[in-house]
């Protein structure tokens, strides 16, 4: 029976083949071998934006765990610190890298998805109307161009 292996490095190494097929899936899509239907894509678009949206909020959070812990002033306690905070943000297999990785298969996976059904087109002005909402909470007003 293998040894079984820390949490980062097995979901690490479960992550990759997925984060493969979502590829060649986005591949088809894009060549338009790989089509879906727009009302379905609705509703997966819906489901992805939220664990995407899930995915972004732990990944920010991440940044709290790269911070010693105290478990003592001696070799030992900065040994445990070291090692649990190196699980928690390496960059070759931590949480982080981890959460980070997922979090971009999920982005694959969405662009896939537009793809397939066609709406690949309104990425753009998606991403410009989530420029706008970002700005506006600092209290800009974004004017449009006539086009």
């Amino acid at each position: 029976m293998p040894e079984p292996r820390a949490f980062p490095g097995a979901a690490s190494g479960a992550l990759a083949p997925v984060a493969d097929k979502v590829d060649k899936a986005k591949e088809q899509a894009l060549a338009g071998s790989l089509k879906i239907d727009l009302e379905v894509a609705k509703v997966i678009l819906v489901q992805l934006g939220k664990l995407r949206a899930r995915a972004a909020e732990l990944v920010r959070d991440c940044t709290d765990l790269d911070t010693p812990l105290q478990f003592g002033d001696n070799w030992v306690g900065r040994i445990m610190s070291e090692r649990l905070r190196l699980v928690a943000v390496d960059r070759d297999g931590g949480v982080t890298h981890v959460l980070t990785a997922f979090h971009q298969v999920l982005d694959d996976l969405e662009a896939t998805v537009r793809f397939a059904a066609g709406l690949y087109e309104t990425s753009d002005e998606r991403a410009a109307d989530d420029l706008r909402r970002a700005v506006r909470q600092f209290g800009v007003t974004v004017v449009e161009e006539p086009s």
